[in-house]
């Protein structure tokens, strides 16, 4: 059975239309159907619902308990399934945060905890603290991944492989980058004004060729050979975002497209990252540790020596 997230920011979506009853709330709604524990939940805080007002913004427990109760009255819901700490606001001291979070799931409004847009080593030194002390920690992570952007490759993911996080990726067609949209030396003619912004890069363009190649071999959809990819990918639980049923309808079926290691290979061939300091200089795995740079061997007992 599959298990739908519905996140509070597009509860306007067609399949929510379709299942809840706005008037009268998602609880009700969810309840005449049966269908409320067969779904998760989630919403986010952080971001300032009032302008100028410090209380409804920030990480701050202030905010969070605001945040919160807004969210149970705005879905007519008792509880949250996942409540996540949307971006780290620099500020805030960790204990404040994981205590005010602990105290949520001690009562019952939220079943577990994420966080996303945030440094990782600050949700490490957060994780640890909850640890040490016993109380609720993050379960997931939720961060901006996709062909264009594997940024969170670097200490993002690794992070949630040690901490035993789940990744939840976000943006995982480039906003529109790779699903048809953008051809080099072709118009675009994208009537979106969300999307005006967005700028191709010469190695997006030939990453959305690679994509429209396997797209034609395979017969599916480019957005399918990007949600694919994802799948591919260790400990990654790709979130989608449409505004049509159709778009809705197109998603899913990405989800039983299995691409070739030779497709994928293809992919990553332009879909490249740079790993930057120290990954360069010492290497990203025990295989590569330190042998590039001529500075020493590790053997398979896990020796090092200088040669």
């Amino acid at each position: 059975m599959l298990t739908l997230l519905l996140v509070e920011t597009f509860l306007t979506l067609p399949i929510s239309i379709k299942m809840v009853n706005q008037k009268n709330g998602l609880e009700s709604g969810l309840k005449k159907k049966g269908l409320r524990n067969d779904l998760v939940i989630a919403t986010k805080y952080s971001l300032p619902g009032k302008v100028h007002s410090p209380n409804f913004g920030g990480n701050s427990r202030v905010s969070m308990m605001k945040n919160i109760e807004q969210s149970l009255k705005r879905l007519r819901t008792t509880f949250i399934d996942v409540f996540y700490l949307h971006v780290w606001d620099y500020t805030t001291p960790p204990e404040e945060i994981m205590r005010g979070l602990n105290d949520l799931v001690s009562a019952g409004k939220v079943h577990y905890l994420g966080v996303s847009d945030t440094p990782a080593w600050r949700v490490a030194q957060m994780n640890t603290l909850a640890r040490e002390r016993g109380w609720a920690e993050f379960v997931c992570y939720q961060g901006k991944y996709h062909l264009g952007e594997r940024d969170v490759e670097r200490d993002i993911i690794p992070m949630c492989k040690e901490l035993g996080l789940g990744f939840v990726s976000w943006g995982i067609v480039g906003q529109g980058k790779f699903t048809g949209k953008y051809r080099k030396g072709q118009e675009t003619k994208n009537k979106d004004e969300g999307r005006k912004w967005i700028n191709m890069s010469e190695k997006d363009y030939a990453i959305a060729e690679v994509v429209y190649q396997i797209s034609d071999e395979v017969k599916r959809s480019p957005s399918q050979v990007c949600i694919a990819w994802m799948f591919a990918q260790p400990n990654n639980f790709p979130l989608i975002g449409v505004r049509t049923m159709e778009q809705f309808e197109d998603n899913l079926n990405g989800m039983s497209l299995k691409l070739t290691d030779e497709q994928i290979s293809r992919i990553n061939a332009v879909a490249t990252i740079d790993l930057g300091f120290p990954y360069t200089f010492v290497g990203s795995s025990i295989e590569t540790c330190m042998v590039n740079n001529g500075i020493g061997i590790i053997d398979t007992k896990n020796s090092f020596h200088i040669e």
